[in-house]
Protein backbone atom coordinates (compact mmCIF):
# COMPACT_ATOMS: atom_id res chain seq x y z
CA UNK A 1 0.00 0.00 0.00
CA UNK A 2 1.19 3.63 -0.59
CA UNK A 3 -0.14 7.30 -0.74
CA UNK A 4 0.26 7.27 -4.23
CA UNK A 5 -2.27 4.67 -4.38
CA UNK A 6 -4.69 5.60 -2.15
CA UNK A 7 -4.32 9.43 -3.76
CA UNK A 8 -5.73 7.53 -6.63
CA UNK A 9 -8.42 6.23 -5.11
CA UNK A 10 -9.54 9.49 -3.08
CA UNK A 11 -9.08 11.70 -5.82
CA UNK A 12 -10.93 9.39 -8.27
CA UNK A 13 -13.75 9.15 -5.83
CA UNK A 14 -13.58 5.31 -5.57
CA UNK A 15 -13.33 4.65 -2.24
CA UNK A 16 -16.90 4.13 -0.54
CA UNK A 17 -18.64 6.94 -0.68
CA UNK A 18 -21.47 6.25 1.83
CA UNK A 19 -22.71 5.12 5.13
CA UNK A 20 -18.69 7.25 6.38
CA UNK A 21 -17.65 7.62 9.78
CA UNK A 22 -14.65 9.32 11.46
CA UNK A 23 -12.81 7.54 13.84
CA UNK A 24 -14.29 8.87 17.03
CA UNK A 25 -17.76 7.39 14.98
CA UNK A 26 -19.34 11.17 13.51
CA UNK A 27 -20.90 10.37 9.86
CA UNK A 28 -19.76 12.47 6.93
CA UNK A 29 -20.34 13.22 3.25
CA UNK A 30 -17.33 13.60 0.51
CA UNK A 31 -19.04 16.34 -1.34
CA UNK A 32 -15.69 17.10 -3.28
CA UNK A 33 -12.64 15.33 -3.03
CA UNK A 34 -10.57 18.71 -3.71
CA UNK A 35 -7.82 19.53 -6.37
CA UNK A 36 -5.08 17.51 -6.01
CA UNK A 37 -1.33 19.39 -4.75
CA UNK A 38 1.78 18.26 -6.63
CA UNK A 39 4.02 20.75 -4.78
CA UNK A 40 4.63 21.17 -0.69
CA UNK A 41 1.53 21.82 1.96
CA UNK A 42 -1.60 18.93 2.15
CA UNK A 43 -2.14 16.65 -1.01
CA UNK A 44 -5.80 17.73 -1.77
CA UNK A 45 -6.79 21.36 -1.61
CA UNK A 46 -10.44 23.04 -1.94
CA UNK A 47 -12.04 19.97 -0.71
CA UNK A 48 -15.76 20.18 0.45
CA UNK A 49 -16.51 17.54 3.33
CA UNK A 50 -20.07 17.64 5.17
CA UNK A 51 -19.23 16.27 9.14
CA UNK A 52 -22.08 15.67 11.16
CA UNK A 53 -24.21 19.30 10.40
CA UNK A 54 -21.64 20.97 9.02
CA UNK A 55 -19.83 21.86 5.64
CA UNK A 56 -16.72 21.70 5.65
CA UNK A 57 -14.10 23.26 3.06
CA UNK A 58 -10.36 23.24 3.43
CA UNK A 59 -7.76 20.48 2.55
CA UNK A 60 -7.06 16.91 3.21
CA UNK A 61 -4.17 15.07 3.71
CA UNK A 62 -3.62 11.66 3.54
CA UNK A 63 -1.16 9.02 4.66
CA UNK A 64 -0.94 5.32 4.84
CA UNK A 65 -0.21 5.58 8.54
CA UNK A 66 -1.88 8.27 11.14
CA UNK A 67 1.34 8.43 12.79
CA UNK A 68 3.20 9.66 9.45
CA UNK A 69 1.57 13.00 10.59
CA UNK A 70 3.59 13.59 13.39
CA UNK A 71 6.78 12.12 11.51
CA UNK A 72 6.66 14.83 8.99
CA UNK A 73 6.09 17.22 11.52
CA UNK A 74 2.72 17.81 10.26
CA UNK A 75 1.46 19.24 13.83
CA UNK A 76 4.48 21.79 13.97
CA UNK A 77 3.25 23.16 10.61
CA UNK A 78 0.84 25.82 9.97
CA UNK A 79 0.30 25.19 6.49
CA UNK A 80 -1.47 22.25 7.77
CA UNK A 81 -4.10 23.71 10.00
CA UNK A 82 -6.42 24.04 7.22
CA UNK A 83 -6.43 20.53 7.13
CA UNK A 84 -10.31 19.20 7.47
CA UNK A 85 -9.76 15.82 7.12
CA UNK A 86 -7.11 13.29 7.95
CA UNK A 87 -7.38 10.20 5.69
CA UNK A 88 -5.46 7.16 6.35
CA UNK A 89 -4.82 3.72 5.91
CA UNK A 90 -3.93 2.50 9.45
CA UNK A 91 -5.32 4.81 12.39
CA UNK A 92 -3.71 5.47 15.86
CA UNK A 93 -4.13 8.07 18.45
CA UNK A 94 -5.42 11.14 16.74
CA UNK A 95 -3.92 14.15 14.97
CA UNK A 96 -3.26 17.39 15.96
CA UNK A 97 -2.59 20.71 14.16
CA UNK A 98 -0.50 23.54 15.20
CA UNK A 99 -3.14 25.35 17.10
CA UNK A 100 -3.77 22.20 19.56
CA UNK A 101 -7.21 21.38 17.29
CA UNK A 102 -8.25 17.91 16.69
CA UNK A 103 -8.77 17.12 13.41
CA UNK A 104 -10.86 14.51 12.01
CA UNK A 105 -9.59 10.77 10.70
CA UNK A 106 -11.33 8.42 8.59
CA UNK A 107 -9.95 5.58 7.40
CA UNK A 108 -10.38 5.31 4.27
CA UNK A 109 -11.80 1.70 3.12
CA UNK A 110 -12.41 0.79 -0.44
CA UNK A 111 -12.93 -2.28 -2.72
CA UNK A 112 -9.95 -4.69 -2.35
CA UNK A 113 -9.81 -5.37 -5.53
CA UNK A 114 -8.50 -2.46 -6.86
CA UNK A 115 -5.35 -3.05 -4.41
CA UNK A 116 -5.04 -6.66 -6.05
CA UNK A 117 -5.46 -5.23 -9.35
CA UNK A 118 -2.42 -2.88 -9.13
CA UNK A 119 0.04 -4.98 -7.28
CA UNK A 120 -0.86 -7.29 -9.90
CA UNK A 121 0.63 -4.86 -12.36
CA UNK A 122 3.51 -4.08 -10.28
CA UNK A 123 4.62 -7.30 -10.37
CA UNK A 124 5.04 -7.62 -13.95
CA UNK A 125 8.29 -7.43 -15.13
CA UNK A 126 7.34 -8.01 -18.82
CA UNK A 127 7.72 -5.25 -21.34
CA UNK A 128 4.76 -3.31 -19.98
CA UNK A 129 2.99 -4.56 -16.75
CA UNK A 130 -0.80 -4.67 -18.77
CA UNK A 131 0.62 -7.05 -21.47
CA UNK A 132 -1.26 -9.36 -20.87
CA UNK A 133 -4.61 -7.43 -20.11
CA UNK A 134 -4.11 -4.99 -22.92
CA UNK A 135 -6.49 -7.13 -25.26
CA UNK A 136 -9.65 -5.63 -22.90
CA UNK A 137 -9.12 -2.39 -24.20
CA UNK A 138 -10.02 -1.03 -28.14
CA UNK A 139 -7.67 0.40 -30.47
CA UNK A 140 -10.02 3.37 -30.44
CA UNK A 141 -9.94 4.13 -27.09
CA UNK A 142 -5.51 3.68 -27.05
CA UNK A 143 -5.40 5.56 -29.62
CA UNK A 144 -7.21 8.33 -27.88
CA UNK A 145 -4.73 7.91 -25.10
CA UNK A 146 -1.51 8.09 -27.26
CA UNK A 147 -2.90 11.60 -28.66
CA UNK A 148 -3.15 13.03 -24.65
CA UNK A 149 0.19 11.40 -24.88
CA UNK A 150 1.55 13.34 -27.85
CA UNK A 151 0.73 15.99 -26.58
CA UNK A 152 2.18 15.51 -22.94
CA UNK A 153 5.66 14.33 -24.67
CA UNK A 154 5.74 17.58 -26.83
CA UNK A 155 4.59 19.63 -23.95
CA UNK A 156 7.87 18.25 -22.15
CA UNK A 157 9.99 19.34 -25.43
CA UNK A 158 8.54 22.59 -24.83
CA UNK A 159 9.60 22.88 -21.38
CA UNK A 160 12.92 22.15 -22.29
CA UNK A 161 12.55 24.66 -25.26
CA UNK A 162 11.61 27.06 -22.35
CA UNK A 163 14.39 26.76 -20.36
CA UNK A 164 17.03 27.40 -23.09
CA UNK A 165 15.03 30.35 -23.98
CA UNK A 166 15.65 31.61 -20.39
CA UNK A 167 19.19 31.61 -20.35
CA UNK A 168 19.67 32.49 -24.19
CA UNK A 169 17.51 35.93 -23.25
CA UNK A 170 14.93 35.58 -25.59
CA UNK A 171 17.64 34.65 -28.81
CA UNK A 172 15.20 31.90 -30.53
CA UNK A 173 18.53 31.76 -33.22
CA UNK A 174 20.55 30.86 -30.00
CA UNK A 175 17.37 28.20 -28.88
CA UNK A 176 17.33 26.64 -31.92
CA UNK A 177 20.81 26.04 -32.34
CA UNK A 178 20.70 24.43 -28.83
CA UNK A 179 17.99 22.60 -29.62
CA UNK A 180 19.26 21.01 -33.09
CA UNK A 181 22.58 20.42 -32.08
CA UNK A 182 20.95 17.98 -28.85
CA UNK A 183 19.00 16.77 -32.21
CA UNK A 184 22.32 15.60 -33.66
CA UNK A 185 23.65 13.50 -30.22
CA UNK A 186 20.50 10.85 -31.35
CA UNK A 187 20.10 10.26 -27.70
CA UNK A 188 23.70 8.89 -26.63
CA UNK A 189 24.93 11.96 -26.88
CA UNK A 190 22.32 14.39 -26.87
CA UNK A 191 23.32 16.08 -23.19
CA UNK A 192 27.04 16.60 -24.66
CA UNK A 193 25.61 18.05 -27.79
CA UNK A 194 24.06 20.39 -25.37
CA UNK A 195 26.77 21.20 -23.54
CA UNK A 196 28.48 21.94 -26.67
CA UNK A 197 26.07 23.95 -27.96
CA UNK A 198 25.91 26.29 -24.60
CA UNK A 199 29.84 26.34 -24.37
CA UNK A 200 29.80 27.55 -27.65
CA UNK A 201 27.23 30.75 -28.38
CA UNK A 202 25.90 31.10 -31.78
CA UNK A 203 27.10 34.37 -32.44
CA UNK A 204 30.56 33.54 -32.41
CA UNK A 205 29.43 30.23 -34.96
CA UNK A 206 27.66 32.99 -37.06
CA UNK A 207 30.57 35.46 -37.42
CA UNK A 208 32.61 32.36 -39.33
CA UNK A 209 29.47 30.27 -40.94
CA UNK A 210 30.97 31.34 -44.45
CA UNK A 211 33.77 29.90 -43.63
CA UNK A 212 33.48 25.57 -43.05
CA UNK A 213 37.55 24.80 -41.89
CA UNK A 214 36.58 27.67 -38.71
CA UNK A 215 33.35 26.28 -37.52
CA UNK A 216 34.77 22.45 -37.65
CA UNK A 217 37.38 23.80 -36.27
CA UNK A 218 35.74 26.46 -33.22
CA UNK A 219 33.16 22.93 -32.79
CA UNK A 220 35.54 19.73 -32.74
CA UNK A 221 37.97 21.72 -30.22
CA UNK A 222 35.00 23.09 -27.57
CA UNK A 223 34.28 19.37 -27.81
CA UNK A 224 37.83 18.57 -27.13
CA UNK A 225 37.86 16.08 -30.07
CA UNK A 226 40.84 17.99 -31.68
CA UNK A 227 43.16 16.99 -28.74
CA UNK A 228 45.22 13.97 -28.75
CA UNK A 229 45.45 13.49 -32.33
CA UNK A 230 48.51 10.65 -32.52
CA UNK A 231 49.03 11.54 -35.90
CA UNK A 232 47.74 14.95 -37.24
CA UNK A 233 47.47 15.11 -40.70
CA UNK A 234 47.05 18.70 -42.70
CA UNK A 235 43.58 19.53 -42.12
CA UNK A 236 43.61 18.03 -38.59
CA UNK A 237 46.72 20.45 -37.90
CA UNK A 238 44.64 23.43 -39.42
CA UNK A 239 41.83 22.74 -37.67
CA UNK A 240 44.22 22.46 -34.46
CA UNK A 241 45.86 25.86 -35.50
CA UNK A 242 42.65 27.94 -35.97
CA UNK A 243 41.25 26.34 -32.70
CA UNK A 244 43.75 27.56 -30.73
CA UNK A 245 43.52 31.07 -32.56
CA UNK A 246 39.86 31.24 -32.01
CA UNK A 247 39.58 29.80 -28.54
CA UNK A 248 41.81 32.26 -26.97
CA UNK A 249 40.40 35.19 -29.11
CA UNK A 250 36.89 34.71 -27.84
CA UNK A 251 38.24 33.17 -24.29
CA UNK A 252 36.29 29.68 -24.88
CA UNK A 253 36.42 27.00 -22.43
CA UNK A 254 35.96 23.16 -23.74
CA UNK A 255 34.13 20.78 -22.55
CA UNK A 256 36.01 16.99 -21.79
CA UNK A 257 36.57 14.32 -24.31
CA UNK A 258 35.82 12.33 -22.45
CA UNK A 259 31.89 13.34 -22.26
CA UNK A 260 31.50 11.91 -25.79
CA UNK A 261 30.40 8.45 -25.98
CA UNK A 262 32.28 6.22 -29.03
CA UNK A 263 31.72 2.67 -27.96
CA UNK A 264 28.98 0.90 -29.12
CA UNK A 265 28.46 3.09 -31.79
CA UNK A 266 28.44 2.23 -35.44
CA UNK A 267 31.14 4.92 -37.30
CA UNK A 268 28.59 6.49 -38.81
CA UNK A 269 26.73 7.58 -35.38
CA UNK A 270 30.51 8.87 -34.23
CA UNK A 271 29.94 12.18 -32.80
CA UNK A 272 32.72 13.85 -34.37
CA UNK A 273 31.03 12.56 -37.74
CA UNK A 274 27.52 14.22 -36.52
CA UNK A 275 29.65 17.71 -35.41
CA UNK A 276 31.04 17.42 -38.97
CA UNK A 277 27.46 17.35 -40.33
CA UNK A 278 26.37 20.21 -37.86
CA UNK A 279 28.72 22.54 -38.76
CA UNK A 280 28.13 22.30 -42.96
CA UNK A 281 24.67 22.56 -42.14
CA UNK A 282 25.28 25.92 -40.66
CA UNK A 283 27.66 27.04 -43.25
CA UNK A 284 25.19 25.99 -46.33
CA UNK A 285 22.48 28.17 -44.56
CA UNK A 286 24.49 30.92 -43.49
CA UNK A 287 22.87 30.04 -39.59
CA UNK A 288 19.70 31.46 -41.12
CA UNK A 289 16.45 29.47 -40.47
CA UNK A 290 13.72 31.86 -40.64
CA UNK A 291 11.26 29.52 -42.62
CA UNK A 292 11.19 27.14 -40.10
CA UNK A 293 8.85 29.53 -37.96
CA UNK A 294 7.70 31.60 -41.32
CA UNK A 295 6.38 28.79 -43.25
CA UNK A 296 7.63 25.56 -42.44
CA UNK A 297 7.74 22.80 -44.69
CA UNK A 298 9.07 19.41 -44.52
CA UNK A 299 10.54 19.04 -47.63
CA UNK A 300 12.41 21.95 -47.11
CA UNK A 301 13.58 20.66 -43.65
CA UNK A 302 14.74 17.23 -44.94
CA UNK A 303 16.68 18.85 -47.57
CA UNK A 304 18.06 21.12 -45.43
CA UNK A 305 19.47 18.48 -43.22
CA UNK A 306 21.12 16.50 -46.46
CA UNK A 307 23.63 19.23 -46.45
CA UNK A 308 26.41 16.36 -45.49
CA UNK A 309 30.21 17.43 -44.90
CA UNK A 310 33.18 18.93 -46.00
CA UNK A 311 35.46 16.81 -47.99
CA UNK A 312 37.65 15.67 -45.62
CA UNK A 313 35.10 13.59 -44.30
CA UNK A 314 34.24 11.33 -47.46
CA UNK A 315 37.03 9.13 -45.82
CA UNK A 316 36.92 10.02 -42.22
CA UNK A 317 34.53 9.25 -39.16
CA UNK A 318 37.41 10.74 -36.66
CA UNK A 319 39.64 14.13 -37.25
CA UNK A 320 43.49 12.06 -38.19
CA UNK A 321 42.32 8.58 -38.44
CA UNK A 322 40.94 7.52 -42.20
CA UNK A 323 38.50 5.57 -42.75
CA UNK A 324 38.65 2.39 -45.54
CA UNK A 325 35.27 3.68 -47.01
CA UNK A 326 34.49 6.62 -48.93
CA UNK A 327 31.14 8.57 -49.18
CA UNK A 328 29.14 11.62 -49.01
CA UNK A 329 28.41 11.21 -45.25
CA UNK A 330 24.96 12.44 -45.11
CA UNK A 331 22.39 11.71 -42.55
CA UNK A 332 19.68 8.83 -43.11
CA UNK A 333 16.40 9.00 -43.94
CA UNK A 334 16.09 7.64 -40.30
CA UNK A 335 18.35 10.07 -39.01
CA UNK A 336 16.74 13.09 -40.50
CA UNK A 337 13.13 12.05 -38.94
CA UNK A 338 14.22 11.30 -35.62
CA UNK A 339 15.69 15.45 -35.88
CA UNK A 340 12.39 16.47 -37.18
CA UNK A 341 10.91 14.74 -34.71
CA UNK A 342 12.72 14.99 -31.69
CA UNK A 343 14.14 18.89 -32.40
CA UNK A 344 12.93 20.36 -35.44
CA UNK A 345 9.25 20.00 -34.92
CA UNK A 346 8.96 20.61 -30.80
CA UNK A 347 11.15 23.74 -31.49
CA UNK A 348 8.04 25.16 -34.31
CA UNK A 349 5.64 23.92 -31.62
CA UNK A 350 7.42 25.62 -28.35
CA UNK A 351 7.37 28.81 -31.11
CA UNK A 352 4.24 28.49 -31.86
CA UNK A 353 3.45 28.35 -28.13
CA UNK A 354 5.68 31.44 -26.90
CA UNK A 355 4.16 33.40 -29.69
CA UNK A 356 0.25 32.43 -29.02
CA UNK A 357 0.04 31.17 -32.81
CA UNK A 358 -2.26 28.53 -32.69
CA UNK A 359 -2.19 27.29 -36.40
CA UNK A 360 1.33 27.11 -36.20
CA UNK A 361 1.22 24.93 -33.27
CA UNK A 362 -1.36 22.80 -34.80
CA UNK A 363 0.76 22.74 -38.45
CA UNK A 364 3.53 21.35 -36.12
CA UNK A 365 1.52 18.23 -35.10
CA UNK A 366 0.47 17.85 -38.61
CA UNK A 367 3.49 17.27 -39.37
CA UNK A 368 4.40 14.51 -37.44
CA UNK A 369 1.66 12.70 -39.05
CA UNK A 370 3.37 13.30 -41.97
CA UNK A 371 6.54 11.66 -41.13
CA UNK A 372 6.47 7.43 -41.68
CA UNK A 373 6.90 5.80 -38.03
CA UNK A 374 10.39 4.97 -36.88
CA UNK A 375 10.80 1.52 -36.37
CA UNK A 376 13.18 0.62 -33.22
CA UNK A 377 12.80 -1.86 -30.42
CA UNK A 378 10.24 0.01 -28.75
CA UNK A 379 7.85 0.24 -31.70
CA UNK A 380 8.60 -3.70 -32.34
CA UNK A 381 7.31 -4.72 -29.09
CA UNK A 382 4.21 -2.53 -29.21
CA UNK A 383 3.95 -3.40 -33.04
CA UNK A 384 3.92 -7.48 -31.41
CA UNK A 385 1.04 -5.86 -29.59
CA UNK A 386 -1.50 -5.49 -31.78
CA UNK A 387 -0.49 -1.84 -31.48
CA UNK A 388 1.70 -0.88 -35.06
CA UNK A 389 2.10 2.77 -34.92
CA UNK A 390 0.87 4.22 -38.37
CA UNK A 391 2.83 7.41 -38.49
CA UNK A 392 5.59 9.18 -36.58
CA UNK A 393 3.82 10.64 -33.96
CA UNK A 394 2.02 7.41 -32.86
CA UNK A 395 5.11 6.23 -32.68
CA UNK A 396 7.07 9.08 -30.73
CA UNK A 397 3.69 8.42 -27.96
CA UNK A 398 4.57 5.10 -28.08
CA UNK A 399 8.20 5.42 -27.09
CA UNK A 400 6.85 8.54 -24.38
CA UNK A 401 4.29 5.92 -23.52
CA UNK A 402 6.97 2.91 -22.75
CA UNK A 403 9.92 5.36 -21.53
CA UNK A 404 7.82 7.90 -19.19
CA UNK A 405 5.09 5.95 -17.78
CA UNK A 406 5.70 2.08 -18.11
CA UNK A 407 9.00 2.01 -17.29
CA UNK A 408 8.52 3.19 -13.66
CA UNK A 409 4.94 1.69 -13.25
CA UNK A 410 3.41 4.99 -13.18
CA UNK A 411 -0.23 2.96 -13.91
CA UNK A 412 -2.07 5.03 -12.03
CA UNK A 413 -1.44 8.18 -13.65
CA UNK A 414 -2.02 6.61 -17.38
CA UNK A 415 -5.39 6.21 -18.95
CA UNK A 416 -4.62 2.16 -19.63
CA UNK A 417 -3.45 1.80 -16.58
CA UNK A 418 -6.61 2.99 -14.07
CA UNK A 419 -8.83 1.39 -16.73
CA UNK A 420 -7.68 -2.31 -15.95
CA UNK A 421 -6.99 -1.30 -11.86
CA UNK A 422 -10.91 -0.17 -11.66
CA UNK A 423 -12.34 -3.55 -13.56
CA UNK A 424 -14.24 -6.18 -11.34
Amino acid sequence: MTEEFLHFLWGNRLCYQSGLKTADGTSFEIIHPGIINNDAGPDFFNAKIKIGNTLWAGNVEIHTRESDWYRHKHQNDPAYNNVILHVVQEKSKGTINSKGEKIPVWQMIYNEKFLYNYNDLLAKNSFIACKDQLHKISHFEFEQWLERILIEKIETKTSDIERYLSFSNGDWNEVFYITLARGFGFGVNNEPFEMLARSLPFRILLKHSDNILQLEALLLGQAGLLNNIKTPDEYTSALISEYKFLSQKYRLKRIESGTWRFLRLRPANFPSLRIAQFSMLIHKYNGRFDSLTNNPDLKQIEKMLQSGTSVYWKNHYRPGKKSKTTSDRLLGKNSIRLIMANSIIPYIFAFAKHKNNPELKEKALNMLSLLPPENNTITKKWSELSFRPIDEGQAQALIFLKNYYCNHKKCLYCHIGRKLIIKM
